[in-house]
């Protein structure tokens, strides 16, 4: 009997490690960016990873090719000259945050998508965070304003308004990257 449960227990494991890792959960709202060439689609991503290293990010991703004169490449990868920077502003609404920094890179699920990314460890009060919180609430629209950094070249502006289901989705979500309301007394 041991021998089968050892055997067992093996499979188990070669199984488990032969899996491929599982995305973190994610809620995506399609919208539109306006660029200095019109206004194209775009893609807000929120996901939350929880545990050690956990962290509440916003994605935006949209074709490169609509916005031929944005520096993309100098938000692209780690250590990029521009993810060093606060680019990017978020509004809900009329509600304005302070910028954040963000980096980015070119997507595989595209020709020429790029996404920027602003992400924040689980549980702080920062814009990303506030953002998150408030982007869950029913009827609100939230607005990216990503910068170049470069007064030249105009912002990419990003407008998204989640349907009620989405709200919803986005609020459990983000959850358990969001501070507690009420801290326990000590």
């Amino acid at each position: 009997m041991r021998k089968h449960s050892l055997l067992l227990c093996l499979g188990l494991a070669s199984g488990a490690c032969g899996a491929a890792p599982s995305e973190p959960p994610q809620v995506i709202v399609h919208g539109t960016v306006t660029t200095a060439s019109g206004e194209h689609p775009a893609w807000l991503t929120l996901m939350c990873t929880q545990g050690s290293g956990g962290a509440l990010s916003l994605m935006l991703a949209l074709t490169s090719d609509n916005a031929p004169e944005f520096p993309f490449d100098a938000f692209e990868g780690p250590g990029a000259p521009a993810s060093h920077q606060p680019s990017a502003q978020f509004r809900i609404g009329q509600q304005s945050f302070a910028p954040v920094a963000v980096s980015g890179w070119y997507s595989a699920e595209g020709h020429g998508v790029f996404v920027f990314g602003a992400s924040t460890t689980s549980k702080r009060r920062n814009s990303v965070v506030r953002a998150a919180a408030l982007l869950s609430k029913p009827g609100v629209t939230f607005t990216w304003i990503q910068n170049s950094n470069n007064i030249q070249t105009p912002p990419l502006v990003a407008h998204f308004q989640p349907d009620s289901t989405q709200s919803r989705a986005l609020m459990r979500m983000a959850a358990p990257c969001l501070p507690n309301a009420k801290q326990p007394q000590r």
